[in-house]
């Protein structure tokens, strides 16, 4: 449903029904974005500083992902760049001029509102605006944007489980800040020591089991190199039949992965309109699970090749 057709008595209706602070301030972007179409910026601008605890609430929900890679680097980068704007005090989020006048994509915006309402409903149940108010003003916001930074910087580096404990704090203190709540805020605070603590932690147990890891794989090459010359297999030979197995491997899972990513966008094509909608859904999610197993497959089998290209080789 467009934005201008949504009734009056329904958005009424909602706004009783989501009542606490970071309702209110989501059924306000429902509003403007429903009476008028704001850029990217006056959006922001009429949203002031509780547009930063917005913008960090966002960026750290994919950081959740509890696994190293893309998602911790590219998102705790961004987080990053927030946290430095609260630690020269900024009022309101900056952005670059040509984000800034982009028109505001309504559809996703009205869904990311939807889904955030639900949330926002269970989330405000501990939550009261104006409690301990002198830690969301713009001095201590200030001050806390060092343990922001600082998990920020947690969430890039690539630690596996290293991402829940920060994101967690950084959470707390979106929240905090969106509804004014100070006491939510002290939680983040003694949330962000508990994840120093997590990540020395796992910064200690993954180097002891990354040596044992490195010591076990040494073994294991050593005697694999000891069983084949054993049977008198040329080891150059047994290197080149391992490579060609991982590159046929490696364009498997290339071939399947591109099947999933055309499977994801292409799902709500229909190719039978008689067919049951809900068993045409059933059977789409079949076929996307299976392309994904199928490339995760090959793509683990050409990882063990490639390994196995490297013990014989002598690199491990």
């Amino acid at each position: 449903m467009p934005a201008d057709d949504v009734p009056n008595d329904q958005i009424a209706t909602v706004s009783r029904r989501h009542d606490g602070p970071i309702s209110r301030r989501l059924l306000a972007i429902a509003r403007t974005v429903r009476a008028e179409e704001p850029s990217v910026g006056e959006l922001f601008d009429g949203l002031e500083s509780e547009g930063l605890g917005l913008t960090l609430l966002l960026l750290t929900l994919p950081a959740l992902i509890p696994l190293p890679g893309p998602f911790g680097m590219v998102f705790g980068t961004l987080v990053a760049l927030v946290a430095l704007q609260i630690l020269f005090g900024a009022e309101r989020l900056w952005l670059p001029e040509t984000l800034r006048r982009r028109p505001v994509p309504q559809r996703l915006l009205r869904n990311v509102i939807r889904a955030g309402l639900d949330w926002a409903s269970f989330a405000e149940r501990g939550l009261r605006e104006d409690r301990l108010v002198w830690l969301t003003g713009r001095r201590a916001r200030m001050l806390l944007a060092l343990p922001l930074l600082l998990m920020a910087v947690t969430i890039i580096l690539p630690i596996p489980m290293g991402n829940v404990m920060p994101a967690l704090a950084l959470i707390a203190a979106s929240i905090g800040f969106m509804a004014c709540d100070g006491l939510a805020v002290l939680v983040s605070i003694l949330i962000a020591m508990a994840a120093v603590v997590w990540t020395a932690v796992l910064l200690y147990t993954g180097a002891a089991a990354a040596d044992y890891a490195a010591a076990l794989l040494t073994r294991l090459a050593v005697s694999l190199r000891a069983m084949l010359e054993s049977v008198g297999v040329d080891l150059g030979f047994a290197a080149g039949v391992a490579t060609g197995f991982a590159i046929a491997a490696g364009i498997t899972a290339l071939v399947f992965w591109i099947q999933a990513v055309r499977h994801r966008r292409h799902r709500r094509v229909v190719v039978d309109p008689a067919q049951d909608r809900r068993e045409r859904s059933r059977a789409m999610a079949r076929r996307g699970r299976g392309l994904v197993a199928a490339a995760s497959i090959a793509t683990a089998a050409a990882a063990i090749f490639i390994a196995t290209r490297f013990m014989l080789t002598g690199w491990i």
